[in-house]
């Protein structure tokens, strides 16, 4: 959503303060303008993504130091950091200890079985962040129908445009990106601070949960599809259409989580999933 300019007049006078003594300040009417502040870690870590995908940095090549990308750059190496943080849960860089920053190599192992036992690892953990999850995106997007502008909405079919492409390339590292793209515009677009926060807190877990369920066989064609949904429910300005797309997104991913755990083992009691009405 965007944000208006707003003003505010300051009046001075002369005064005392509490011990006694006179002040003088001058009446005056300032305008702020909103304060964009990009994610620069984001950026850093698409680019050298699309670098990865394009072929420019091939399996096995060392990435530059963290000084060099950072004056490369022209930002700081914590910002580099945290770029190279994100492209590791994608799984695209690997660390290695004394030598730096890789490119790791494609990984073949069958999405499958590496989702069921990613799943019954910790299946009251993911649980528990399916459940708060929904509990916000939900929430988004219904505030996002509500309040979403032009440019909010134009945002968001370009990012949404975007995820098609990656789901149709099948490149799951892009898939993850434009998915995490995709949802965070939703949370700008709803326009509640406090909600987006709560949202941060949980979004380094769910780059590996990305990672997981977006590989799996039909994974891209239900990601496009749920969000085309989503996007309709937000343009319509249909709060409660976009708060069910929302939700019929994100419970089939919970459905899964669901039936792989059952599939590795575990019980009912193990996994304790909540009703699916019940996060609606």
């Amino acid at each position: 959503m965007s944000v208006k300019p707003f003003s505010f007049a300051v009046t001075y006078a002369v005064g005392m303060t509490d011990n006694g003594a006179a002040i003088r300040v001058l009446a005056n009417e300032h305008t702020f303008e909103p304060v964009a502040t990009p994610r620069i870690a984001d950026i850093i870590a698409e680019r050298l993504a699309r670098a990865i995908r394009e072929g420019v940095l091939q399996p096995g090549d060392r990435l530059p130091t963290e000084q060099q990308l950072a004056r490369e750059f022209g930002v700081g190496r914590t910002s580099v950091r945290e770029g190279l943080q994100k492209l590791r849960a994608y799984g695209l860089v690997e660390s290695r200890k004394g030598l730096g920053a890789f490119v790791t190599a494609p990984s073949f192992e069958d999405p499958l079985a590496d989702f069921a036992r990613w799943a019954a690892r910790d299946p009251a953990g993911i649980e528990k962040l399916l459940e708060a999850r929904v509990a916000l995106e939900t929430v988004a997007a219904g505030l996002a129908a509500a309040r979403a502008s032009e440019q909010d909405l134009a945002l968001l079919e370009e990012r949404h445009l975007a995820h098609e492409k990656a789901t149709e390339a099948r490149d799951v590292a892009h898939m993850v990106g434009t998915d995490e793209a995709f949802h965070e515009q939703i949370f700008a677009a709803a326009g509640n601070q406090i909600v987006s926060r709560l949202y941060e807190l949980l979004t380094p877990e769910l780059t590996d949960f990305r990672r997981k369920t977006l590989a799996l066989p039909w994974a891209a064609t239900r990601s496009a599809h749920g969000h085309a949904a989503i996007v309709d429910g937000i343009r319509r300005h249909d709060p409660p259409a976009a708060r069910h797309a929302m939700a019929d997104h994100l419970l089939v991913l919970y459905e899964e989580v669901h039936e792989s755990v059952g599939s590795e083992g575990a019980t009912a009691r193990e996994l304790k999933l909540a009703p699916r009405n019940t996060l609606v």
